[in-house]
Parts: C-alpha cells; structure tokens; sequence
C-alpha cells in the first residue's frame, strides 16, 4: 500500500489509512442519512434570516455590526430612556455613519441623566 504520494507506507501506517477509511466510510453514510433533517434545519435557518434582512427600518446593518453579534436594543431594554441611549449610540457609533456625531448625541444623553440624576438626589 501507498500513501498519496506514492510513497510505500509501513504497516502501521497501512493499519491506520484502512482504520481512517473505514470512518471516512461510516462518516459517510451517517452524513447521507442526516442529510435531509440538516438541509431542513438549513432553510429553516435561512428563512429566519431573510426575515431579519437590512430593511433599513426593522434591523438596519449597523444594529448588529458590533463583534459580539448583540443588538444595542437587547441590552438598552434594562434601563432607562436616557441611559439606554446613552449605550445605545455608544455601542452603535463604530459602525454608523459619523462616529464623532453619534458620540455627541450619547453625550447628550449622558448630560440629561445627569442633571435627572443630580435633582434627585437634592431632593
């Protein structure tokens, strides 16, 4: 027996090419018979997707561009309206269109939870 390359191979690496061809085999016939359950999960998959696609109002790119593939909604639903914008253009800044313009705006936000914070605690 030879390897790929037509190289003569030990017997205990014959042994072990007729071991992997045996699982390439079995691995094989696993696949084919899961094959149609994968490819209804796939399109499943797929239609749950294209339900979601840049419509520019409902799920625009920007609103899952950060690394961590988490909508700025599903953690600014925990708090406030001031503080949950502040987070929200915050985390969405990077990846929409000026990033200097959307850090302002989260200033802003920012200021106004602080003066609500700040009568408040005068009171």
């Amino acid at each position: 027996m030879k390897d790929d390359n037509g190289t003569p191979l030990t017997r205990s690496q014959e042994i072990m090419k007729l071991a992997f061809q045996d699982q390439e085999e079995h691995i094989a016939k696993r696949r084919e018979r899961w094959a149609p359950a994968w490819q209804s999960a796939l399109e499943a998959a797929q239609d749950l997707t294209s339900t979601y696609a840049d419509d520019g109002v409902s799920r625009p790119a920007h609103y899952t561009s950060h690394p961590s593939g988490i909508e700025a909604i599903e953690i600014t639903r925990h708090h406030d309206f001031l503080t949950g914008n502040v987070l929200k253009y915050v985390l969405r800044a990077p990846y929409k269109g000026s990033e200097v313009q959307d850090l302002k705006k989260a200033a802003q936000y920012l200021t106004w939870a602080i003066t609500k914070a700040e009568s408040k605690e005068s009171k």
